[in-house]
Formats: C-alpha cells, structure tokens, sequence
C-alpha cells in the first residue's frame, strides 16, 4: 500500500500555480487562493491535460460524475466562479474557452507574485493535516484579492438584506475560524444582537474563507484559568456558561437559523452547526465529533443539540471514537439537512423562502420544535393549542390567506 502511494500526485503544476490535491486548493508562492471543491476540482482536470481542449461531457463525467447535463449550466457557471479567483492574481486568462470545452493554458499569462498570507500556526496543526510536510502551509482568505485581515477585521461580520435575512459570517479565515477567546465572545454577541430584533426572518450562518470552524484554538486555551472565570458548571448565559452559549444561542434565537457548512467543521464547530435549525453541507466537508481525541467530551451543547437529529448508537460511535466523517456522510447520519456544491446559495436560497412565510408562525413552530424533546404528550398538545391561538386571525395571518388567494407575493409586517 506504501508503494502504491506513490503513484498518486499529491501536487501538480499549472503555471504558476501548485494545485495541493490534500487541501483541494491552489497556490501562487505562499498565498492560497480559497477555491470551492468543485472549482478545485475543474482547475484538476483541466491542468492534468495542460494546452488540450476539454470537453464539457469529459468534464461533467469526471467532475460531476454525470452522463448528461440535467437541465443546467453548472459547468459554465462554477468556470466563471473559477475565473473571478484566479482573476484576482492576475491569473483568469489561464482559462481559456475553446467551442464546447474549456482549456487551461498556463503560457497566456506571465508568473504573478503575491503578498503572503498568515502562516497556519503550531495551534492549528492538529485541526488540518497530519503531514508534517504540509503544515507549514499558508492560507488565504475567501475574499477575492483581498489581503490578509489581521486583528482589525471583526471576528463576525453581520449583514441584513432587504427580505429580511441576516447573514452572519464567522470571520477569521486565516485560522479556519477557530475558537479563541475574542472568537466566542463575537459569537455570542453577534447571536443575542438577534434575540429581539423582530425585522429578522431567517437567519444564514456560514464561515468565511476555506472552512466552517475548525473548532478550539488550542494554543489560547493552553494556560493557566484566571482564578475570577467563571467556572463550567457557573451557568453564565441562562441555562448555558459561555462555551455553550455560543452554540445554543443559536436554536434560543426566534427566527430560523440555517448553517452553510464547508472545508472543516471539527469539534467546537460541529456543535455550533448543530445549533441551527437546518444545516447545509457540501459533498466533501470534514467533519467531526472531535473532542475525544484530546481526552474531552462534547460540552458545547453538543448533546442538548444533538437530540432527534443522530439515533443513540450512531452519536455514541462517533463521540467515542472522534472518527471524521464527511458531508455525504452527514446526510445519512442525520447531522446535514442537504448536501449540495454551494451550501451558502442553498442555504440563503432556504432562509429566502422562509423569509417569505407568515413571521409570527415561523417563531411559533420554532418554540413548538424547540420543547419537542421536553414536553410530555398532553403539554406539546397544549402547547400546539396556545401557538395557534396566538397567530390565527393575527394581521399576518391575515396577509397570508389573502395573498394566497390572489396569487401574490405577501407583505408581512415584523414579527408581534
């Protein structure tokens, strides 16, 4: 098997650029351009055949795995997603358009120098590779052509559309978003920010740069405790101290909340994406219970979180081995809602639908779906009771029939 190993190119080159076919992404110099999986994918097949017309039926039988093309143009979409990154190095003219197919042609464009990104530090080894080789790699943000974000940037960025969807963004992308101090602090403040806003529909919660969160920063965690922290069992944020908050904020909130999941999602991560009421993931995230494999259990709000989403014997496997699984996986197990190539799309796409409901019923099923796995029979009866009662006959109940009756969009008020 060793030998066999070698007969797989870890790295190829296309012109300037070095493809690295563990991280799935390419790299000018020490910069790393933040590509999706399925534009990584597409510079792959294209650069193995450099100078050489690829058809857009090979490209979808070896990218997508397709025969046909149902009923869309992906293709052609995810190259102009491709060119936009690469144009921000000055590289995009490599991707050239030749009658049905598509060409890589590293000769049109000289070599491009890039300003370096931030190093991954000794701290965030452990989350990415266990390739020594690798670990002196360097990250970009997702930001086309922007430079590295340093401590000025805010650790979550927060930005409301004019439907009604607030997305928020986990910002520290040169850290794969991982949990330091000032991180879950962001969280947290960013998610009860929301808790009374009643102009916020749905809510879209995604990472910036190559991964959702990659979970604990250990080397902010790796000292002595302030003898005047609270301690783990201090219960600091209502039912929750503060490690869980960050996670839990997010099922407390009103409004919907949808996680678009991407790169990896480790240990502290996956319980914050489990903290949203829907989870969108890709194909190929990585995922993970991770805790266990530093000698700890999930106490993020993991298992409040995690009931009626994954059977018993499933969660206990993957909590006790901390063993990594995938977005597809995810499906199966219950712990993704949808797996597609463009989560944040889907999950704007979803969160833009609700936005388009009825706000007062969205926060009444919410608080119905939140006491679930709590109330006895006759009390979620009751419940049911008491929720309806609240909404029917309301103005935006109202609203909704008689847009449904004349076939138009509705016109909500904010949520009573």
């Amino acid at each position: 098997m060793q030998g066999a190993q070698h007969f797989i190119a870890r790295s190829i080159e296309a012109g300037p650029l070095r493809l690295d076919l563990f991280y799935r992404d390419a790299a000018l110099g020490e910069r790393w351009l933040a590509l999706h999986p399925r534009e990584f994918a597409l510079l792959w097949r294209l650069a193995e055949t450099p100078g050489r017309t690829v058809s857009q039926r090979a490209l979808l039988a070896d990218v997508w795995r397709l025969t046909i093309e149902p009923g869309t143009n992906r293709i052609a979409v995810h190259v102009a997603r491709l060119r936009r990154k690469l144009a921000s190095v000055h590289l995009d003219a490599m991707i050239a358009t030749d009658g049905s197919g598509y060409r890589l042609d590293p000769a049109r464009v000289p070599h491009s120098g890039l300003d370096s990104a931030a190093t991954i530090g000794d701290e965030d080894r452990y989350l990415i590779v266990t390739d020594k080789r690798r670990e002196s790699a360097t990250m970009a943000t997702q930001a086309d052509g922007q430079q590295d974000i340093g401590a000025k940037a805010p650790r979550v960025e927060t930005d409301l559309c004019e439907n009604g969807v607030m997305h928020v963004r986990l910002n520290r992308p040169d850290k794969m978003n991982a949990l330091d101090p000032a991180m879950f602090e962001a969280i947290i403040a960013a998610g009860e920010a929301l808790m009374e806003r009643k102009d916020v529909r749905a809510v879209v919660l995604s990472g910036a740069g190559r991964s959702f969160c990659a979970g604990l920063d250990t080397s902010s965690f790796a000292r002595s405790p302030d003898a005047n922290e609270p301690k783990l069992t201090d219960r600091t944020h209502g039912d929750s101290n503060k490690y869980q908050q960050v996670a839990t904020v997010w099922r407390k909130l009103p409004m919907p909340v949808i996680a678009a999941l991407h790169g990896v999602c480790f240990g502290g991560g996956m319980q914050i994406a489990s903290g949203a009421d829907i989870r969108v993931a890709a194909p190929d995230t990585r995922m993970a219970i991770m805790e266990m494999k530093w000698g700890l259990v999930p106490d993020m709000g993991g298992y409040q979180l995690w009931r009626g989403l994954v059977r018993d014997d499933v969660l206990r496997e993957l909590v006790y081995t901390n063993r990594e699984f995938s977005g597809e996986e995810a499906l199966a197990l219950g712990l993704a809602t949808h797996v597609v190539d463009d989560p944040l799309a889907k999950a704007t796409e979803i969160a833009a639908t609700i936005a388009q409901r009825n706000p007062d019923a969205v926060r009444a099923a919410k608080r119905l779906h939140n006491h679930m796995h709590d109330e006895t029979g006759a009390d979620l009866l009751m419940a049911e009771s008491v929720e309806q009662s609240g909404v029917i006959r309301q103005p935006n109940q109202i609203e909704a029939v008689m847009a449904g009756m004349a076939k138009r969009a509705p016109e909500f008020g904010d949520a009573s």
